[in-house]
């Protein structure tokens, strides 16, 4: 199973207010999420930068088309082979989930109809579900009920699921773009369209049948876009129906994952959770059959209020893949504003000789670095504050102008020196407070 990441860029709305980005992608395979952590001593702060690797990593500028031809586009040519591919979406709410699938529908119905692969004569047919909670709706036929069962071998089937055809790309989104119409929608404090049910949708490529009914399954592509998952201060302002929802939704996210686990553990014992919840009953036949191919494409905020939301995504994510996930974390800490600048500043009556005739250098520029060799040796910081404006006119050759220039240089020196060692005083004082 291959994983990969997507990064958001930032919206419009969340500019305006001021929100920031603390995801960078580096390279083609890392991504690196910058946590802002505090102390316990409440006061300072560190980051913590958590870098991890996956099949291929997607800053905010890569468009969905270039995803698809990564990730999706090898899946539907191995069904177009006889095999069986799934596509997954996982990810918050309002990672871009729903975005990037709807991208992936044209792609994949214009690939269906224009890629030659094999000589197989197959029939593209479409029938697609939502899952809320422990029921299904059928989605192609006005969202009757589906009910899930499973025959004796442990098959699990869709009773009452509608397959429809599709002769052609348009008739093929006509129907994908129904599908988006018909799922459940609702709007949540972190996304006013939020998708608050599973969507399974199954292209079915199926051998041609001289008769007018549906011949034999020969490859299947299924496109899963996951409910988004939320924390429960995102829910905190949610109805009972909305929360019992979001109940729902983690619930079955955590058994899938319970399953990736079970079938990725060492000391497998064989049993799998797939009866857990609905989803995993449905995907088992087509995401851990001995022929299937997997991509999941996990969708990330760059927000730094979603940063938990995100490492969890990117957790949830790394135990997906085939080999072990590399995690490495760094540590930084953070000085406030003006802390670092007042910590490296020395203050003036330390000045040494050196640092006078440094100083003199810098003044306008380096337009007295002419004068430096003025400097006695024996000047320092503290008879530097003693200067009149004859002792810098004498220091700049006799030049009344020029010195009465650096003399007004020394003084915007010293008032510098003075606000920024009032600023780390206040600063110190409201700590012990």
């Amino acid at each position: 199973m291959h994983v990969y990441v997507r990064k958001r860029p930032l919206l419009s709305h969340e500019l305006r207010k001021h929100e920031f980005d603390v995801i960078t992608a580096v390279g083609k395979r890392e991504i690196v999420i910058h946590e802002c952590k505090m102390y316990p001593d409440m006061r300072h702060k560190y980051v913590v930068s958590h870098h991890q690797r996956f099949t291929t990593c997607y800053d905010e500028k890569v468009n969905t088309e270039t995803i698809y031809e990564d990730a999706v586009k090898h899946l539907l040519l191995h069904a177009m082979q006889g095999g069986k591919s799934v596509c997954m979406m996982y990810g918050q709410t309002g990672s871009g989930k729903t975005y990037t699938m709807s991208g992936f529908f044209q792609f994949v119905a214009d690939g269906l109809f224009t890629e030659i692969v094999g000589d197989v004569d197959f029939v593209v047919s479409v029938s697609a579900i939502e899952i809320a909670g422990s029921k299904c709706y059928d989605l192609i036929h006005d969202r009757s009920k589906v009910l899930v069962c499973d025959d004796g071998e442990g098959n699990t089937g869709l009773v009452g699921a509608t397959e429809v055809e599709a002769d052609s790309t348009n008739s093929l989104l006509e129907v994908l773009d129904n599908v988006k119409n018909l799922r459940s929608t609702e709007s949540t404090t972190v996304n006013h369209q939020s998708s608050r049910s599973h969507l399974v949708c199954y292209i079915n490529l199926r051998r041609r049948s001289s008769r007018d009914t549906l011949g034999e399954l020969y490859g299947q592509l299924v496109l899963l876009d996951l409910a988004g998952s939320e924390r429960n201060e995102d829910s905190f302002y949610h109805d009972a129906a909305r929360r019992k929802e979001a109940i729902e939704i983690n619930k079955s996210h955590l058994a899938l994952k319970e399953c990736v686990r079970a079938i990725g553990r060492e000391d497998n014992t064989g049993f799998v959770p797939y009866r857990a919840s609905v989803l995993t009953r449905i995907l088992k036949s087509c995401l851990w059959s001995a022929n299937s191919r997997a991509s999941v494409i996990a969708t990330i905020s760059p927000l730094s209020i979603d940063t938990e939301h995100t490492l969890h995504t990117l957790l949830c994510a790394g135990q997906m893949l085939e080999d072990t996930p590399h995690v490495s974390t760094e540590r930084v800490d953070v000085k406030e504003a003006g802390e670092g600048e007042e910590e490296r500043m020395v203050p003036i009556r330390e000045w040494d000789n050196d640092r006078v005739r440094n100083w003199l250098c810098s003044v306008r520029k380096g337009k007295f670095q002419k004068f430096a060799d003025n400097v006695n040796s024996s000047v320092d910081g503290r008879m530097l504050i003693r200067f009149t404006h004859a002792r810098f006119t004498q220091l700049c050759g006799g030049d009344s102008l020029a010195g009465g220039h650096l003399l007004k240089a020394f003084r915007d020196e010293v008032a510098n020196q003075d606000k920024m060692l009032k600023a780390r005083r206040e600063r110190n004082a409201a700590r012990r407070k």
